[in-house]
């Protein structure tokens, strides 16, 4: 009679060996991945925050840089000096929707839109002023936009507001003067390009430039929106406020006479050091499966380059 080979299995306490030995080696890998996907959330969060810092830093530090540019001579760069954007003005630790504490820092210029040519030949065909501008310059324009010619020496407008026509080439932009207005030697050598907002008249001019911090109601309650918008000289909206960065949550400016001394003296003030932070919303990563809110801040002094001497 032959022999059974015995078939022998697992015992309890083996098949409990391995399921321990699993569930440890399961549970590493299932923190490893936890902790790779909070830390890629993140790091895309702080990009954001970063991204925002930039866009809102450069808008602001154009807009300084052209403050009081071909404006009056009767006309400061500033029309305020708020030193903090955010104001706490009863500490209960929120910000009210009001100037007292959100105020507007507000700037003084021709135009909004940072685009300039200085005027090198100027001949008239029909019903378009043909305008040379210095070498490299055109490119600041294109078919539909709205500009004006100003005069540097006085600082006055010399042409009503036109439309550029056809797509400038050849460092030469084509102005529609169909509208009337204009007569022979308006515009001379010299003379500067400037575009404009694209609702702007005749009459707005100069223009005013404001910074507002607003509410950011889609995320945390120290989450803010930094907004612009463009007045005229009677402070009728030329451009509604508009979205330039979110994540904004503080924003403080200090003004510099020539001597580098803070001054809150309009008439003084020739730049303004920016301090500004941003931070990651509180509602996603300070929750009990992130580290907390990751906080990024940028500086920088700006210039006022027009209508004072630095």
């Amino acid at each position: 009679m032959k022999k059974q080979l015995q078939s022998r299995g697992f015992t309890l306490v083996e098949l409990l060996v391995v399921l321990v030995i699993m569930g440890v080696v399961t549970g590493a890998v299932y923190t490893t991945f936890l902790s790779t996907q909070r830390q890629a959330y993140t790091q895309d969060e702080v990009v954001e925050v970063q991204q925002n810092l930039r866009a809102a830093l450069d808008y602001l530090v154009k807009d300084i840089r052209m403050a009081q540019f071909m404006a009056p001579a009767d006309e400061t760069a500033l029309v305020t000096v708020p030193t903090q954007m955010l104001v706490d003005s009863n500490g209960d630790g929120a910000y009210a929707n009001d100037l007292v504490d959100r105020p507007v820092l507000s700037l003084i210029s021709a135009t909004s839109m940072h685009g300039y040519a200085r005027v090198t030949g100027v001949a008239v065909s029909g019903s378009v002023l043909e305008l040379d501008v210095a070498p490299n310059t055109m490119q600041q324009f294109a078919d539909d936009d709205v500009v004006r010619v100003f005069r540097p020496v006085d600082l006055n407008p010399v042409t009503k507001v036109y439309l550029v026509t056809g797509t400038p080439s050849g460092d030469q932009v084509d102005l529609d003067i169909t509208s009337g207005g204009y007569t022979a030697g308006d515009v001379s050598s010299g003379d500067l390009l400037v575009r404009m907002p694209a609702a702007a008249t005749d009459g707005d001019f100069p223009l005013q430039i404001d910074y507002q911090l607003v509410d950011d109601p889609s995320t945390d309650m120290n989450m803010n929106q930094l907004q612009r918008r463009v007045l005229d000289q009677n402070g009728n909206t030329v451009e509604a406020f508009q979205l330039i960065a979110s994540n904004i949550s503080g924003l403080a400016l200090n003004y510099l006479d020539d001597a580098g001394n803070t001054t809150t003296d309009l008439a003084e003030v020739v730049a303004i050091q920016i301090i500004m932070t941003a931070r990651t919303d509180a509602t996603k990563t300070a929750n009990s499966n992130f580290p907390g809110p990751k906080t990024r801040y940028l500086s920088t002094t700006v210039k006022i380059h027009n209508g004072v001497t630095i």
